[in-house]
């Protein structure tokens, strides 16, 4: 399949980026391209204008400030599971990273690009022969969301690797825009809508990712459920966070919901408790309840709830075992 016609535009750096996105704001940034080019190429996404970002050099990098990590947006999926620093602060980061598609998408696809990916559904990431059997998708340009056969609405889900780990973590993120940058939490960039699930303003570009420093202070483990191995995107997954100096617990999901999600109940379920057996069976219970999954995938939204409390025996278990040898 060819990619549309499109103008491209290929920026020096940051501030010339957001100049040309304020110019151009129908324009599509590309960072890795494993998502935004496959989607051109399916018609789905025909954007008058590219602005690549990948040859700014200075969004490439991994670093230690103040004790926080921070993580240029440009940063290969592959450079960030293979940084000593991430590998042994953050092993669980790193983990996640390396869950991401194939070893070609680690190598192209980007650490911002990652988070900052297109929502999913079996009725828009297909190709313009299979969708040209019926209406247009509300996300592609229509009327109706054909998952839940309503008008001006999309329940696409969201379905990225890092952005559970980093909700786990409890990151928060950079963007560059006309007024400069400015910091909002991780969950603060996702809106919750399927069309358009980034908070971003029309010229703003993320640039960084901030790891706190307490988030050393713990172990997180990532587990993702998928077709195979490798390549596929996650039917569900998870990344369960906890503290080592006292009995305090993150979780997020992905792929259960038009964005990623925190596990509240969850974590209030655990909070102050060891992770034994029983605690973690009573939180199991609540899982299937933190999220109302709908089937944007083949699997059934009764599926992704089972899987939601089978994920997180795993990962809390998983976690438990690496506590003890610290």
């Amino acid at each position: 399949m060819r990619l549309p016609k499109f103008e491209y535009f290929e920026p020096k750096d940051i501030d010339e980026a957001v100049s040309i996105l304020q110019n151009e704001p129908a324009a599509r940034i590309l960072a890795g391209g494993t998502d935004l080019l496959v989607n051109m190429k399916h018609r789905v996404e025909c954007p008058p204008a590219v602005i690549n970002i990948k040859r700014i050099a200075d969004l490439d990098y991994v670093r230690q400030d103040n004790g926080n990590i921070r993580i240029g947006a440009l940063t290969p999926l592959k450079g960030l599971y293979m940084t000593g620093r991430v590998k042994e602060n953050l092993p669980g980061l790193a983990q996640a990273a390396s869950a991401v598609g194939s070893y070609h998408h680690q190598v192209m696809g980007t650490a911002g690009g990652n988070i900052c990916q297109q929502n999913r559904c079996k009725y828009f990431n297909q190709s313009q022969w299979w969708r040209s059997s019926r209406p247009t998708c509300f996300k592609a340009g229509g009327e109706i969301c054909h998952v839940v056969n309503k008008k001006e609405i999309c329940y696409s889900t969201y379905c990225g690797d890092l952005a559970p780990a980093l909700l786990a973590l409890d990151a928060a993120i950079r963007a560059a825009g006309n007024g400069g940058e400015r910091e909002m939490s991780i969950q603060e960039l996702f809106t919750g809508n399927g069309k358009a699930p980034l908070n971003l303003g029309a010229a703003e570009i993320v640039t960084e990712i901030v790891i706190p420093a307490e988030a050393a202070k713990g172990v997180l483990t990532y587990m993702k459920f998928a077709n195979r191995a490798s390549i596929d995107f996650p039917i569900v997954g998870i990344a369960f966070w906890a503290s080592t100096e006292q009995n305090e617990y993150r979780v997020a999901y992905t792929a259960v919901d038009r964005k990623p999600l925190r596990g509240l109940n969850i974590e209030a379920c655990l909070q102050g408790k060891e992770l034994s057996d029983e605690n973690i069976a009573e939180a199991c219970d609540l899982a299937a309840k933190e999220a109302k999954p709908v089937k944007t995938s083949v699997y059934a939204a009764s599926h992704k709830r089972k899987m939601m409390g089978i994920l997180l025996r795993g990962a809390a278990e998983k976690t438990r075992t690496r506590l003890s040898r610290k």
